[in-house]
């Protein structure tokens, strides 16, 4: 009986048909596959994308399949990769890209490749950001304890940066700017050198 309820549930929670935007899915092994991706999905295991290869074959990827995609939204460029997080996997949005930091958001929002109304239903929620430095080092950014974590993480490169987080135009909604101070910082260091 309780798999019919969870059928219903998905049934209602399925999306309309979205548009579909050209673009590529970059496997494990490094090809790079064209095609159409139709939606972004969330799952209990994480998100999905829906993808229409130039055959007309519909799949639906679960990001420990890929590395990640791309296609272009209203002109802007947009880039996943995939990555996995407290045992689940997400595509993750990269926003700003940088020699010492790369940002990735988690993909929320209005926008027609994206469902994430089941995001909504998860007990603990993700981190809504991400960092990647180094050699592939990941970092989720919580909300909650974002100023402990940030100001342990830049102290030892940047601690007059690590000084500012939690001040006004240093918190959790101008991370953006945060990631890109600090490459700018790292950028000007190497330049003296």
């Amino acid at each position: 009986m309780r798999h019919l309820y969870l059928l219903a549930f998905l049934l209602v929670a399925a999306p309309g048909f979205a548009d579909s935007f050209r673009g590529f899915l970059l496997t494990r092994d490094g090809y790079q596959l064209t095609g159409y991706l139709n939606i972004l999905q969330y799952s209990p295991g994480g998100n999905t994308i829906t993808f229409t290869n130039d055959f007309g074959d519909e799949y639906v990827i679960h990001p420990f399949l890929v590395k990640g995609f791309g296609f272009n939204y209203e002109g802007e460029a947009m880039r996943f990769v995939s990555r996995r997080h407290e045992g689940l996997w997400y595509f993750l949005q990269e926003e700003v890209q940088g020699r010492g930091i790369t940002l990735f958001r988690l993909p929320q929002g209005g926008a027609s490749w994206l469902d994430d109304r089941m995001l909504r239903l998860f007990r603990d929620p993700p981190p809504e950001y991400y960092f990647e430095y180094g050699e592939g080092k990941f970092l989720p950014v919580a909300r909650m304890g974002y100023k402990r974590t940030l100001r342990q993480f830049f102290r030892q490169a940047s601690p007059a940066l690590a000084d500012k987080i939690g001040s006004r135009g240093y918190r959790y909604r101008n991370m953006h700017e945060i990631v890109a101070e600090f490459n700018e910082r790292s950028l000007r260091k190497r330049r003296r050198l």
